[in-house]
């Protein structure tokens, strides 16, 4: 029943169901009694556990890091090659945009309000340094094995990061030549070989 939820399940319910309607509607546009609607609980619910609409969005950018991609730091324990971790980073957002492509519109609209509103804007700051820190600790696994030639840790994650959101332009865009997979995958792979490639003296 749902009365048995926990306080996790139930914020969890109350997350997707404001993760839809931010998507829907934009953050301007969003009230609490849309995700009423969607969710099915109360508004008294939704505020026992978020005390105010930015409050709730805010918690919305945790969820969506620790929901939608969930196994990326795991990765890093496994020994894999630096290459096969970006490889299986593309096809974790390969899986998440064919599944839930609204989650990728969801980082549109994250974007739109951290330009707005300072509190956003700090909070996606730590964000994308989670990513970030992420995507060089495998640039730097890279180049310490070998693996890569010596490159710049910084520009490189920042380099694989903007590659990997260009997911985002299938989330608005057709492109009768090329599906959102088929952009990942080759891009991951012309990243590799520039990261492997020796460079002329």
């Amino acid at each position: 029943m749902a009365k048995n939820k926990t306080k996790e399940e139930r914020k969890i319910e109350i997350m997707d169901a404001t993760l839809e309607v931010f998507v829907k509607k934009g953050y301007a546009e969003s009230r609490i009694d849309d995700i009423v609607q969607l969710s099915g609980l109360s508004k008294g619910a939704i505020y026992h556990h978020y005390s105010s609409k930015d409050e709730l969005f805010l918690s919305l950018i945790d969820h969506w890091e620790m929901n939608f991609f969930p196994d990326f730091h795991g990765r890093l324990e496994n020994g894999v090659s630096a290459s096969d971790l970006l490889r299986g980073f593309a096809e974790e957002i390969i899986k998440e945009f064919t599944k839930r492509r609204y989650i990728f519109l969801a980082e549109l609209e994250f974007w739109s309000l951290a330009n707005k509103n300072e509190k956003v804007r700090e909070r996606i700051k730590i964000l994308y340094k989670h990513l970030l820190d992420l995507f060089k600790t495998v640039i730097l696994r890279g180049v310490e094995s070998g693996e890569f030639r010596k490159l710049n840790p910084d520009i490189t994650a920042l380099s694989v990061l903007t590659s990997f959101q260009g997911v985002i332009w299938f989330t608005i865009f057709e492109h009768k030549k090329l599906s959102a997979d088929e952009y990942l995958r080759e891009v991951i792979e012309m990243m590799i070989r520039s990261f492997t490639c020796k460079q002329e003296k």
